[in-house]
């Protein structure tokens, strides 16, 4: 303590200073007993410093946060109760243990400092007696040093950490918490007490009961289940779901038990279930040292093999995956009302927006709104020629009759019985080919895996890690060769369900531009090309003639030139629709799954049948 703070302690005595103590306690650390981390020792500890320095202790301001890193400042709640007592605050001290107990990030921490400092405050260190205020440039760049050094060592245990926990999941060993349909398990030393001896590690071993709640959720979604369908069968069934998260706060709404369409969504997308460990995916904390979830690009992920702790078999695994793909931003509302696929965020107000391409440039169609003469009519135009004039695409053509004559070249080219008929023969036919080439694939791969870990273990001896793995790969390979033998075709929609699709189909071209959209959005297979029409009597431009591929159809054309009657518009879709709504498979799965080929007609497009 130097004779500066000596002199500040003497002069606050003289003036019956009231005395405010704060503690805080960062997350726990191992070999550390928890009477000397504890915010009740330090509050001892600043009781009696401020006992020899004759300052009386303000009972109703002491403030203590506990388990909550130095970074954060926000989300502590004591030590934002104490600052919202500035500016005219009840003490004119305030002691912690050291300048790391008000934090751990340099610029807050300095901050913090000065306005305590301009509200009248003093603070002291009881560790070392002195002064944490800074009167002159010199005290101010010290104590930028210290919230450097501070913030330093957050970072650099930070490092530590994450290499720490990168070299245990290498070693199959659990970093994280617990996973629905697993159990950690806490290993010790050989011959070591379990009520005394501190675990070495601990490692997943699978929970018979939970796995086979987790297959049943699979096998529901690949049958055609949503997630909230899934979800309500689960509660209504009083499955035992994971624990719910009890947040520390009591004033915030804690979780209720059951089943939720997210919780269902997390089991479908864990990669642990099918045999693999993925670590790294998401970051904690951002540059300022904030507690925000960040994901970190897919080159940083750690991926492990663990086929141990498979529990859904691979051929299932692909099926769900591969639905939630194809559904996945896509969505359309039914007359029942029920979904399909996840909506988009907002409204759709342009049709062909993104799938509209000028045939002379290559730019897109645009919607564009006609002089006020004209009636403001909203109006298709080539983009590059409205934008700089490089397009020699000078047509302008009403949104409702471009709309309208596309809406109806899909209905009678894609949305037909003919096509349908195509579509359930198709399905008729199993995958068998595409699934065995993928295992063959698989298969070789693990064999030249196994082939290089013999030759480690013929060169380095029995290495324990290596052993486990290539036992793991030939488990593998075993359960390839079975899924090879035990191929089977996926189960298909029946015609008479795919036929009522249709009819859904058909309506909901007709129900909003929104779905609309998702509807050419699932019938399409790439962008639409519009070139001007020419009149051949007049030899004036008055339409488009446009074309595009479909999922199933080879082509279809078709020509805009004026707006048909009869035309249905409205603007009721899926804009309040949550993200959590999915419903089952529908006919734009099968119109994504097969790819018809066709020959093209005069009239645009005839399918060819397979016997």
């Amino acid at each position: 303590m130097t004779s500066t703070d000596h002199d500040r302690i003497e002069r606050l005595a003289h003036h019956d200073a009231r005395a405010a103590i704060y503690a805080r306690v960062s997350v726990e650390r191992v070999g550390v007993s928890a009477d000397a981390k504890s915010p009740a020792r330090q509050i001892d500890n600043a009781k009696a410093f401020a006992a020899r320095q004759g300052w009386q202790i303000a009972e109703d301001c002491i403030y203590a946060d506990d388990g909550i890193s130095g970074t954060e400042f926000e989300r502590r709640p004591d030590f934002q109760r104490m600052m919202a007592t500035l500016p005219r605050p009840p003490f004119q001290i305030l002691i912690v243990s050291e300048q790391k107990s008000i934090g751990r990030e340099m610029s807050e921490t300095a901050m913090t400092i000065k306005r305590l400092a301009l509200a009248g405050v003093e603070i002291f260190e009881y560790v070392h007696g002195a002064s944490l205020t800074p009167t002159t440039p010199t005290a101010k760049l010290l104590s930028t040093v210290q919230g450097f050094a501070d913030e330093d060592h957050a970072v650099k245990t930070s490092e530590r950490t994450h290499e720490s926990h990168e070299a245990m999941v290498k070693r199959g060993h659990v970093v994280g918490g617990r996973v629905y349909g697993y159990v950690n398990v806490k290993i010790y030393p050989p011959g070591a007490d379990p009520r005394t001896a501190n675990r070495t590690h601990v490692v997943r071993e699978i929970h018979d009961a939970e796995a086979a709640i987790v297959v049943r959720i699979f096998t529901m979604y690949d049958g055609g289940l949503g997630l909230k369908k899934i979800a309500k069968r689960l509660t209504a069934d009083h499955v035992p779901g994971p624990t719910p998260f009890i947040r520390k706060d009591p004033t915030k709404v804690q979780p209720v038990r059951g089943w939720s369409p997210s919780t269902v969504r997390a089991i479908l997308s864990r990669d642990l279930y099918h045999g693999v460990v993925v670590w790294n995916k998401s970051r904690k904390r951002d540059s300022w040292r904030k507690k925000h979830q960040q994901p970190r690009p897919e080159a940083d992920w750690l991926r492990t093999p663990a086929e141990h702790l498979r529990i859904v078999p691979e051929d299932l695994w692909r099926r769900v995956q591969a639905r939630r793909r194809e559904t996945e931003g896509k969505a359309a509302r039914f007359a029942s009302g029920r979904l399909s696929g996840r909506p988009p965020k907002a409204a759709t107000a342009n049709l062909l927006a993104g799938l509209a391409t000028c045939a002379l440039c290559g730019g897109s169609l645009v919607v564009e709104t006609s002089p006020r003469k004209r009636g403001r009519v909203p109006e298709y135009v080539c983009h590059r020629r409205r934008m700089n004039g490089t397009c020699a695409n000078t047509l302008h053509i009403p949104v409702s009759d471009l709309n309208e004559a596309v809406l109806q070249t899909i209905e009678e080219h894609a949305l037909t019985p003919e096509a349908i008929e195509s579509v359930i023969r198709l399905s008729e036919r199993d995958d068998r080919a595409e699934q065995q080439r993928a295992l063959e694939r698989e298969r070789k791969d693990t064999e030249k895996k196994i082939a290089r870990l013999v030759a480690a273990v013929a060169v380095a001896g029995d290495i324990t890690s290596l052993v486990a793995t290539l036992r793991a790969l030939e488990a593998r390979r075993t359960a390839i060769d079975a899924e090879l033998r035990n191929l089977a075709p996926i189960p298909r929609l029946a015609p008479t369900v795919i036929e009522s699709r249709l009819e859904e189909w058909r309506r909901l071209l007709r129900s909003s531009t929104t779905q609309a959209r998702t509807v050419l959005q699932r019938v399409l297979k790439g962008r639409l090309t519009f070139l001007p029409h020419t009149n051949p009597v007049s030899g004036e431009i008055d339409g488009y003639d446009f074309s595009g591929p479909t999922r199933f159809d080879k082509l279809f054309t078709g020509l805009a030139v004026q707006r048909p009657a009869g035309l249905v518009a409205g603007d009721d879709g899926c804009e309040n629709i949550g993200p959590e709504d999915t419903f089952d498979r529908d006919y734009g799965l099968l119109l994504e799954k097969y790819n018809v080929k066709g020959v093209a007609s005069p009239t645009g497009f005839e399918p060819v049948f397979w016997p």
